[in-house]
């Protein structure tokens, strides 16, 4: 059995403040692109995940492993499974690599099984894994607040090609959230649906910028150069730049510009 754990973009994010448990409140405007990890589930003996990227294969504390553990014991499923991830959704880029594979997990099980699920429950399992994990559940474009785990469906069909642009640069999510000074005033579902109509580019903006920046020099330069191309935002905290091109020929200038990045064409699902 193969799934597809789909890469989730911020086009939006707002940092509200700071809750009591550290945590920030946030409000987003979430969507999926056709970039994908793919899981390739098999029935085994044992419960094993396993990764294309072998530094993935010796982590102490492996949360796919954790989620597929966690689910066989909670509902008391016999069978086991090996299920082998190909990563295609680069490491620390913003992009809810991880919480997507996790997910996927969550729904792979629960339709396997016929755990009949509802959407919270699926939450209240997936947000214990990462706050992207309960936006990850669905491939909807959504209005995301609180911490991750309050979700809005937008019924709005985002026709947009892009460019991932991943510099090779891992930002730790922690130390950019460390480094937020200023917080923004909310926003409504209403005021997101205007500008999906009207206004795309007044649409991207992201909080997280201005501290990942000042984290790394080369992100905020890389923005800048990405902006004669068309509309650029960074996804969540760093460090890939999402751009919105203006003309389709700019993509091979800018692959032979940054050889050594990863560039994919993709697009809003």
């Amino acid at each position: 059995m193969k799934y597809y754990a789909h890469a989730k973009v911020n086009l939006m994010l707002f940092v509200e403040g700071k809750l009591s448990n550290n945590y920030h409140n946030l409000k987003m405007l979430n969507a999926k692109i056709s970039l994908a990890d793919e899981l390739d589930i098999t029935l085994s003996d044992i419960n094993k995940v396993e990764y294309s990227l072998d530094e993935l294969n010796h982590l102490e504390n492996d949360l796919c492993s954790n989620v597929l553990n966690e689910l066989i014991t909670k509902y008391n499923i016999k069978e086991r499974y090996h299920i082998y991830i190909k990563k295609n959704i680069p490491l620390g880029a913003g992009l809810g690599g991880g919480s997507c594979d996790v997910a996927a997990i969550i729904n792979f099980i629960n339709k396997q099984h016929n755990l009949n699920l509802s959407f919270e429950e699926k939450i209240e399992i997936g947000i214990k894994y990462g706050a992207d994990v309960p936006y990850c559940l669905i491939d909807d474009l959504a209005y995301v607040e609180g911490i991750g785990e309050k979700i809005t469906k937008i019924n709005y069909k985002l026709n947009k090609e892009l460019l991932v642009i991943y510099p090779n640069i891992h930002i730790s999510t922690k130390e950019v959230f460390e480094n937020v000074e200023t917080y923004s005033e909310a926003f409504s579902i209403e005021y997101i649906s205007n500008l999906l109509k009207n206004n795309f580019s007044l649409l991207l903006y992201n909080d997280l910028e201005k501290a990942t920046f000042k984290i790394n020099k080369t992100l905020k330069e890389l923005k800048e150069s990405l902006q004669s191309y068309g509309d650029v935002v960074m996804s969540g905290s760093g460090s890939a730049m999402l751009l919105f091109y203006n003309d389709s020929s700019v993509i091979e200038e800018i692959k032979k510009k940054y050889p050594d990045y990863l560039i994919v064409n993709t697009k809003v699902i």
